[in-house]
């Protein structure tokens, strides 16, 4: 499709390009270097190739091959478009527009035009304004390499500390959703003041609440909102609970999803009766009836108190405060204020793992249990499936992927990654693998082109085959209390 030249007829205004550069009633010059301008009708004639080949599209006449191009060809198209609707939204924004065809504000004439809600609507328009101000975003979202979501995302982290727009922009392509969440999270705490930090922790907890209603299917709905550190502890309850009804389910012969289980604990919790309450029966739920007299419920068996881990580096817990590229965050909540991390450090049921760099330098117990360094020191490090693309959290497998346990493979934090059960069982039972080491990982399946280092990479030395291990692990200090 050629470009074509700009003629005085077309409509046009002075108001700034957001690009920043002004709109001319004349085309840009060749010695400019400007690319001249498409017209709307040859962007409706590309979108109608693209119309006519999905109206006519037959997938079985493709191979799977074909099909999975045309995938990303689509994807691509999907996201190039979602980029120009936001950018050509931004520019009705600027105007009054919408006065002129009855609608209270932008956002109204966007979602009826669109057929989205107002809240989406909203922010497109507020991704939109972003993108002049964010160079890196804006280029990575018009060239597709940035879904809407994941830019939206990058794109509100980097207003609150623009320092960080590279790092999410580069690392955008390759996160998970919820590692690029984590990420964000992690980049609007480094943009805050302590100040800010605190009131945004108490802005949480001013607006936290718990409601339930009935749905219309009639189903019983519950949604909280909590600070992080509370939610920590919800969950550190929650998982081994459900962890609990897991084994039990299992040893019955019944198989539910982990969200069923989790939905189980928390009744158990709560009610102190669970799905293996004798009153409920093996095969009952527990919210199945029962007389009245018999629902008071049983004492809860005893249960392990909840532990929470709290990742903080060294020097900001001995400053005071949080520098550039520090943390103080829980693994699989996100950033806390350092103050809230102080009060955590009073709890006696609290892991805390000061970190340096991305090396595990101290790991420091303050519950009265022995504490399993080792496994904590894993759990810091690999805080989901070590496999590129896979975020799992929960039913990690501790895998000796250097070498073998069965070949003398030590436990050592050099020889052992944490894996989800699926990947664990392809790597063990179906040849996949997986190599590079932390920071570094990468999989491949069998049939795969034997992997090449990135430029600049440094592979992993050569394995002791007797320890596992080409050196000594990162120093673990224990402190027992």
């Amino acid at each position: 499709m050629a470009p074509t030249t700009v003629t005085p007829g077309m409509q046009r205004d002075d108001t700034p390009s957001r690009r920043g550069t002004p709109v001319a009633d004349a085309p840009p010059s060749p010695e400019s270097g400007a690319t001249p301008g498409f017209t709307p009708a040859q962007v409706e004639a590309a979108v109608s190739v693209i119309a006519s080949f999905v109206a006519n599209f037959e997938p079985f006449r493709y191979s799977t091959e074909d099909a999975a191009s045309l995938v990303a060809s689509f994807n691509r198209a999907e996201r190039v478009c979602q980029a120009g609707k936001t950018l050509a939204a931004a520019r009705v924004a600027e105007s009054s527009r919408h006065l002129g065809t009855g609608h209270r504000n932008c956002a109204e004439w966007l979602a009826e035009v669109t057929g989205e809600s107002r809240g989406e609507a909203t922010d497109l328009l507020h991704l939109g304004e972003s993108l002049s101000a964010q160079p890196e975003v804006d280029e990575a979202y018009r060239e597709g390499r940035l879904s809407r979501t994941r830019a939206a995302l990058v794109a509100a982290a980097a207003r609150v500390n623009p320092r960080g727009e590279h790092e999410l922009v580069a690392g955008a392509a390759t996160d998970t959703l919820r590692q690029l969440r984590e990420r964000c999270a992690r980049v609007r705490a480094e943009g805050r003041t302590a100040e800010e930090q605190a009131r945004a922790y108490e802005a949480i907890r001013a607006s936290r609440r718990c409601r339930t209603w009935t749905d219309a299917s009639g189903a019983f709905r519950l949604e909280a909102l909590l600070t992080p550190d509370a939610g920590a502890f919800v969950s550190a309850a929650l998982t081994p609970e459900a962890d609990r009804l897991f084994g039990l389910a299992r040893t019955a012969g019944r198989h539910e999803s982990p969200d069923a289980y989790a939905a189980d604990a928390l009744f158990a919790l709560v009610t102190g009766r669970g799905v293996d309450d004798p009153r409920v029966g093996r095969d009952a739920h527990p919210g199945a009836s029962m007389p009245q007299e018999e629902r008071t419920p049983p004492a809860p068996p005893p249960r392990p108190a909840a532990t929470v881990h709290l990742r903080v580096d060294l020097a900001a817990l001995r400053r005071g405060k949080t520098a550039s590229g520090e943390v103080c965050e829980i693994p699989g909540v996100g950033p806390v204020p350092l103050g809230v991390a102080r009060d955590l450090l009073g709890d006696a049921l609290l892991d805390l793992v000061i970190t340096d760099g991305v090396d595990v330098t101290t790991v420091c117990h303050l519950g009265r249990s022995i504490p399993a360094a080792l496994r904590t020191a894993l759990m810091e490090r690999d805080r989901c499936c070590v496999v590129p693309g896979c975020d799992t959290r929960h039913g990690l497998e501790i895998d000796h992927w250097r070498v073998p346990f069965a070949e003398g493979g030590a436990a050592s934090l050099y020889n052992l990654a944490r894996l989800c059960g699926h990947h664990h069982y392809l790597r063990t039972h179906k040849g996949f693998q997986l190599d590079g080491g932390p920071g570094q990982w990468r999989w491949r399946a069998p049939l795969a082109t034997p992997l090449t280092p990135a430029p600049g990479a440094q592979l992993p030395a050569p394995v002791n085959p007797t320890t596992g291990s080409p050196g000594s692990d990162p120093p673990l200090f224990i402190q027992r209390e």
